[in-house]
Parts: structure tokens; C-alpha cells; sequence
């Protein structure tokens, strides 16, 4: 005879890794948004010392997002497949009886996923426009070749006021 203990605590253990996920998910969540808003603050601080190619570096925070969206679908594709496990360890349980999935599923259709997306997607958005005006100031302030700006430290009316 089988040990009944033994779907219960792999039940509960189950149920704790799709806790332990979801909360894994929010903090990448909030840790994305303030290491790009820290990536963008950084920038600012110092946006008068880029030059030549240097100017580039207003499109480094754009990896925090993209980082995100990829880590976010890793965490959400192991928490579907811990999902359809539980599923059939309720379904063996109470065979017949709506479970908790089900029910999620039948009030709001991809609801969360949708939702997430979205906002992973306007952040992402968020942040090339704003490297984009990070950058487009910085050509404004240097224009000419990326290789040529802003190379000359003083120019023509500095040398002669030393003299």
C-alpha cells in the first residue's frame, strides 16, 4: 500500500515553490524598475563626461527590461508546469470536484499572464524612449561623427585667451 503522506507533503511543498515563485517574480519585478531607474540616475550624473562612443552607454538600462522579460518567462514556465502537477495530485484527491485552477481560469482567462506582459512590455518601452532622449541630448550637445565628438577639450577661443 502506498504511504498517503507522501502527496501531502509533496503537495505542500509544491504549493511553497509556487509561493516562493511568485514572490521570486515580484522582486524581479521591482528590481528591474529601480535598476533601470538607477541605470538612468547614474547616466544623468555624469552625462556631461561621454564622449565619441561613449554616448552609447545611454542604451545600457534597456538590458535591465529585456533581462526581466526573459527571467520572468523562465519563472513563469516552471510555475505552470508546478501548476499542471498540482492539478493531478488534486485531481487523484477529489476526482470530480472543481479545483482552484480551474475556477482561476474559467473567472479570468490569462488574466495575470496578460497583465504582466503588458507591463513588462511598457517598461521596456519606458526605457528605450528614455535612453533614446538620453542619447539624442547627448548628440545635441556633441554633434558630428561619433568618433569626432566632443573629442577637443578647448577650443580655438581658449587658446588664444592663454596666450
Amino acid at each position: 500500500m502506498a504511504d498517503p503522506w507522501l502527496p501531502r507533503e509533496e503537495y505542500v511543498a509544491l504549493q511553497q515553490e509556487m509561493r516562493s515563485g511568485m514572490a521570486a517574480l515580484a522582486r524581479l519585478e521591482l528590481a528591474c524598475v529601480l535598476g533601470a531607474a538607477a541605470l538612468f540616475a547614474w547616466l544623468v550624473r555624469g552625462a556631461g563626461d561621454y564622449v565619441g562612443y561613449q554616448g552609447l552607454v545611454w542604451f545600457l538600462p534597456i538590458v535591465v527590461p529585456a533581462y526581466g522579460i526573459l527571467k520572468a518567462r523562465a519563472v513563469r514556465a516552471r510555475l505552470a508546469l508546478v501548476a499542471d502537477y498540482l492539478a493531478k495530485l488534486e485531481g487523484h484527491a477529489s476526482p470530480g470536484e472543481e479545483r482552484w485552477q480551474a475556477y482561476l481560469e474559467r473567472q479570468h482567462p490569462r488574466a495575470r499572464s496578460g497583465l504582466a506582459t503588458t507591463a513588462w512590455l511598457l517598461l521596456l518601452a519606458a526605457t528605450i524612449a528614455a535612453s533614446a532622449f538620453g542619447f539624442a541630448d547627448f548628440r545635441e550637445q556633441c554633434p558630428g561623427l561619433l568618433r569626432d565628438a566632443c573629442l577637443q577639450d578647448a577650443g580655438p577661443d581658449a587658446q588664444t585667451e592663454g596666450a
